[in-house]
Order: structure tokens, then sequence, then C-alpha cells
């Protein structure tokens, strides 16, 4: 089969698809991933051939959202039905920029099926344009394909010749049974004719490690990250509240950074600090005791992965603070509201998260759950069956 793989154009959106990806051509399917910003050189990275859906210009709405959600208080002060219309807006415009080059990458290419996740609804309108079976990939807590911005793209829909925007003919639910948000009646419903649970198989790329990073220390070691944007750090003003929070425990702090140019932060920090650009986080999290995280979906599910409590401070009012919720309430861990939230309150939060064993153990729980789910080979295994007989 030819499946083309797209997503928004970010690198927290195009990762944890890289797993299926690999797994469809090492079973000798062909795979292209179509998206737009730093997704594509993503993919590459990752082995995969990839191409731009446009110049760029896709990108700019969702960077611009992110921007103000992170260097503004917009999102901790609209309603939620007011942050859902507003990223619905954000969300249709980035499809209605994306759409034709998919349109026109799918055709050219001859792929057969389209994957795409739940927010990047282009992919599902560009599948029913070209007339090939759609793929909904999770890339976390169960979501269906973000109808609100989909519906925004009505006018795209009619000039493509699309009537009708259908689910997609598969989901796949990377999402354990335990994670079930309890915020909810019950989890999120696609309306998918098919739906396969799939392991979240935590990539963050590959790298050369150092060899601190393969053994612990002699104090507990905790991750502080603010997830792969670098509009998350600012200058490091927030990273500096939260290390000196952390100055009153006996800990090793690893601080990754994304690349970000941190001039808030002293030179030089205090020995007990590591500074690391990027490291693969699952690799980081396995000599860590606990992670200090924005919030993110994935950095979330690789903490989980690992079964290491988890303590998030999500900094705008979006899908970090709905992760956390669900991380709280599962009880792997702890949520503090980011932007009120002092590096004291941070340092005691954390020191329950390590002094009670009871979040390692529901962290631990989790990452059994997930052990057991059909790896993204099997999932491989049963597509082309699926999407041959939805054509």
């Amino acid at each position: 089969m030819r499946l083309l793989f797209t997503t928004l154009p970010g690198p927290s959106h195009m990762l944890p698809m890289v797993p299926l990806a690999q797994a469809a051509l090492a079973a000798g399917h062909d795979v292209l991933v179509a998206a737009s910003g730093p997704a594509p050189a993503t993919a590459a990275s990752a082995g995969l051939h990839a191409v731009a859906t446009d110049d760029g210009a896709s990108a700019e709405p969702y960077e611009d959202m992110v921007r103000r959600f992170t260097e503004t208080d917009i999102s901790w002060r609209l309603r939620p039905d007011e942050v859902i219309a507003h990223v619905a807006e954000v969300f249709a415009e980035v499809g209605a920029r994306m759409v034709d080059g998919l349109v026109d990458t799918a055709t050219a290419w001859g792929a057969d099926a389209v994957v795409y996740t739940p927010p990047a609804v282009a992919g599902l309108l560009a599948a029913r344009a070209v007339g090939v079976p759609a793929v909904l990939h999770g890339i976390g807590t169960r979501r269906p394909t973000f109808r609100p911005a989909l519906q925004r793209l009505a006018p795209v829909a009619e000039r493509l010749g699309v009537a009708d925007l259908p689910e997609a003919e598969v989901e796949l639910d990377l999402n354990p049974a335990s994670l079930v948000p309890v915020l909810q009646d019950g989890p999120l419903k696609s309306g998918a004719a098919h739906v396969l649970p799939m392991r979240y198989a935590p990539y963050t790329g590959g790298a050369v490690l150092p060899d601190w990073a393969l053994r612990r220390g002699d104090r507990p070691r905790v991750a502080v990250t603010l997830g792969s944007l670098r509009t998350f750090y600012g200058d490091g003003t927030r990273l500096l509240e939260i290390i000196d929070g952390l100055a009153k425990l006996d800990l090793e702090v690893v601080l990754t950074t994304s690349g970000a140019d941190l001039s808030a932060l002293p030179d030089p920090l205090p020995g007990r600090v590591r500074v690391v650009d990027w490291i693969p986080l699952r690799a980081l999290l396995a000599t860590c005791d606990a992670i200090v995280h924005h919030g993110g979906m994935g950095t979330m599910y690789a903490s989980f992965d690992a079964g290491v409590p988890q303590l998030a401070v999500p900094m705008a009012h979006d899908d970090g603070h709905a992760a956390a919720q669900v991380l709280a309430a599962r009880g792997a861990g702890l949520m503090l509201e980011g932007p009120e939230a002092t590096g004291a309150e941070i340092a005691s939060a954390l020191a329950r998260l390590l002094d009670e064993p009871a979040f390692r153990s529901a962290g631990g729980e989790v990452a059994a759950e997930m052990r057991a789910m059909p790896a993204p080979a099997d999932v491989v295994a049963t597509l082309p069956g699926l999407l041959g007989s939805s054509r």
C-alpha cells in the first residue's frame, strides 16, 4: 500500500506518527509524509520521505496561536467554548492553506490511504477529495476528528467537489483503558467503522547519548522540559523560577531546552543542573525519578511509558491543561496551574511525587497497560485488509 501521512505543522504532532510509518516501511509498504512548517524535516530525520504541502504559509496561523497562548494570558481569560472556537478557526485556516498541496500530492503519488491526526482536518478532506480511505491516528488521549475546524472548511470542501465528510474508515486509538478522561461521561468516539488499539511508542528522534544518561547518579534525577516548541521557553525566566524553587531539594536536574536562547538563566548554572538542547526523552527518563513538564501529550505519554511520576505545569489553557487533568485523575502525577505556580509550590509538589510511592505505582500500571497493547507492526499487518474492504 501507499500510505500518505499528514499532520499539523509542528514536530510534536509528527513524532507520534513515526513508529507507524516506520513499521509500514519495514513491512514493505510505501510511505510519504506531506506537511508544512518543521514537520517534514522531523519526518525526514526519522528516515521517512517527506514533501512540503505549501511554502510555509499554513504554518503561520498555528505558530501565531502558540505565541499568543504562551506569551499572553488569552487562553486563561477565554471560556472553554471560546478557546475551542478560537482553536477551530486557526486549525481551519491551517487546513485551508494545506489541502490543495495534500490533494495534489495524494493524486500525483497515487496514495491508497491518507493517515492524519485529529486536528489535521485537511487530511480527511484530502482523502475524500481524492477518493481514498482515511485513517485517524491518535496522538494521546482519545480525540475524534476536530469537527469544529472541519465545519469551517465547508466552502473549501464544496470547491473540491466533496459533498460529504464521513469519519475516517479506521481510527488508531493510543489510549490505555484506565486513562479514559474522568471529566467526561466516557471516551470520545470518532465514529470510525474500525477502531484499532495501538501502543504509544515514544519516538523523539535519535542521538548519541552522553555517558551520564545511561546511569543514575548519587541523588534523585528529575527531568524538566517545556516540550519541542521554543516559544514555550521564552527567555528562560519561567525555567529559572523552577530551578530556584528546586534548589532546596537534594536533586540532580536535567533541563532540556529545545535549543532555545535562555538569556535569563545564569552562567554558569548550579552544579546540580545539567542543560541539554535535545535528548530523546524516553532515553533520558530511563534514569529519572520524576519529570516536570508543560502537559504536552507526547511528553506525558513518553513519561507514562517510562512509568515515571509526573508534575504537569501547563503554560496555557489548552490541550496541555486537559492532559494534565487526566494525569492527575489517574493518580500518576500532579498538576499545577502554570502561570500561577511558584517555584516553591513546584518544589513542594515534586517532593510529594518523590516521597509517596502511589504515584510511581500508578505510573507503572499505565506503563504495563501500554505494553500490552498491539504494537505498530501488528496494526500495519491489519490495516491493508480493513482499508481494502473500505475502498
